[in-house]
């Protein structure tokens, strides 16, 4: 993987990822009657696209892997930590320890051993190794884990303070050693401990997971011996959203994610939801005066961003649906909650946007277009069409601020790999809308720090003030670290080193059944309940 690669893997999280709440459809149709749970059903969930390989390390099947494999801990809707696979732990800055609990076994029948969880936390955490994991369920710092089989403990030591290893370490999930040692058969099948187990693959059509019964070390304890917990799970792909409404309304899928329209026809039934929060629209701008970009230039930044009426920009974004955002983080629960973002951007003046560019030598001309030293002012705008349907009419609202501004604005749809070679090899671009989200604060560093394209990664440009925070933060864990993460992104808002504007609310509808979501688990396994 390349050093862009992160960020692409955000980007495809971003449409994975659930906010931590539960709900369950009316067992009754509406009647108020008392329905009892199913046993020994079949829950159906829908999914857009394919996942490809199944490998929970190589692979992007986010929604899907902990069916198949636990972490050492778990984070509930609420915020907590409870057991998984380890029953104690303690974690800091520097280090953590995790004792497994005793009774752990893999879907091929054999102990899960303190080694095995070691090897695989030291696979995942080599960026050599290429994870899709890395960065997100693992430290961005170099790390030994060492398993003692005899005491059933997995130390984790650092080489530099990290603040969430609870967070990214304590739930990766874990493969077992025969994935480890044959790592090819993970793409179509699981070597896990979890609660169910890949039994058929249908390729491009559907994945079936049986439950494994007699498992007891999810969540807290939790198991496959509760009432209501299915016996067999289906992931089928379902490439349209008006499809899968109609799967739902038929009975046939139990769980989907609908946006637009087609959540019109929904709401007229008895399905409950979960919501998701989403990356709607924001805003970075290309700081490499090297390369001659005007957004090197605070002046510009701040007068690009006072030609927006940001409350209209977060309607068009979200369709009327969402909310604005307040920070760089979605994923609930997060690690560090608050507002970042308002108070922080400036207001909505046109006028002040005008005056700026005139202090900054940018001038009118007959045409209205402004020029500086020969030079109109042209801005390539770039954005990613696959995000949303909402994202082209949002970068026209925003073509159309800065056109009567006296810019000059191309707008370029790119793919997500198109969009990451933009960024970090090509770097012919001056703003782009998308910004991608992640789980922890600590993910976005390497984009807004250190060394600009191409000798580093860093699209927010320099902030001294953001760099000082976050190595305070570092230092530190939730909750204290928290109010140095917060402070460190708002001095990004600040200078305008990136400017998040909405969050879309995706939503996730349940046919006769429940589940709760927390962080990237969506739904939690061991939540699921069919209903009679």
């Amino acid at each position: 993987m390349g050093r862009s690669s992160g960020l692409v893997v955000a980007f495809v999280a971003a449409g994975l990822v659930a906010a931590g709440c539960g709900a369950s459809s009316d067992p009754s149709g509406g009647r108020g009657d008392e329905v009892p749970y199913a046993e020994d059903g079949t829950f159906t969930m829908a999914l857009l696209e394919d996942l490809g390989s199944l490998d929970p390390y190589r692979g992007t099947a986010f929604r899907v892997d902990r069916l198949a494999y636990d972490s050492l801990v778990n984070l509930q809707p609420d915020g907590r930590f409870v057991s998984g696979l380890a029953e104690e732990w303690t974690a800091d800055a520097l280090s953590a320890r995790f004792v497994l609990r005793d009774d752990i076994t893999c879907s091929d029948g054999t102990p899960l051993t303190a080694s095995d969880v070691a090897a695989a936390i030291s696979y995942v955490s080599d960026p050599e190794n290429g994870s899709g994991q890395y960065g997100i369920n693992t430290p961005t710092v170099p790390l030994t884990a060492t398993g003692d089989d005899a005491t059933r403990t997995v130390t984790v030591a650092l080489e530099q303070p990290f603040a969430f290893l609870l967070n990214t370490i304590g739930l990766l999930p874990i493969v077992c050693r025969a994935g480890m040692e044959d790592p090819d058969l993970l793409a179509t099948a699981s070597a896990g401990t979890g609660p169910f187990v890949v039994t058929d693959i249908v390729p491009g059509q559907s994945y079936t997971f049986t439950r494994r019964d007699g498992y007891t070390w999810g969540p807290g304890g939790a198991g496959t011996s509760e009432p209501g917990t299915p016996a067999t799970i289906v992931v089928r792909i379902v490439p349209n959203e008006t499809t899968a409404a109609n799967l739902l309304l038929s009975g046939e899928v139990n769980y989907a994610k609908i946006s637009g329209q087609d959540q019109q026809r929904l709401a007229e039934q008895s399905f409950d939801t979960l919501e998701v929060a989403a990356p709607g629209a924001g805003l970075r701008f290309n700081q490499n005066e090297a390369d001659g970009r005007v957004g090197a230039d605070q002046r510009v930044r701040q007068a690009l961003v006072q030609a927006l009426d940001l409350e209209e920009v977060i309607q068009v974004s979200t369709g009327g649906t969402g909310r604005a955002a307040t920070s760089l983080v979605q994923v609930e629960p997060r690690a560090c909650a608050g507002d970042n973002v308002s108070g922080h951007l400036p207001e909505h003046d046109p006028g002040a946007a005008e005056a700026l560019l005139d202090q900054a030598g940018w001038v009118r001309g007959p045409d209205g277009v402004r020029v500086k030293d020969g030079t109109p002012l042209m801005l390539d705008l770039h954005y990613l069409p696959s995000s949303s349907s909402y994202e082209k009419p949002t970068v026209e609202l925003i073509a159309q601020k800065w056109e009567a501004l006296g810019a000059q604005v191309t707008l370029t749809a790119d793919t997500t790999v198109g969009y990451s070679d933009v960024l970090f090899e090509h770097r012919n671009w001056d703003a782009v809308m998308q910004l991608g989200t992640a789980y922890l604060p600590s993910a976005w560093v390497p984009f807004l720090s250190g060394p600009l394209p191409p000798e580093g990664t860093n699209l927010g440009g320099v902030n001294e003030d953001y760099e000082e925070l976050v190595a305070q933060a570092a230092t530190m864990t939730p909750p204290e670290a928290c109010d140095y993460w917060n402070r460190a992104e708002q001095a990004l808002y600040r200078d305008l080193d990136i400017v998040p504007i909405s969050d879309r609310i995706d939503v996730f509808y349940l046919r006769r059944a429940e589940a709760e979501a927390a962080g990237y688990v969506n739904p939690i396994p061991t939540s699921i309940r069919l209903l009679d």
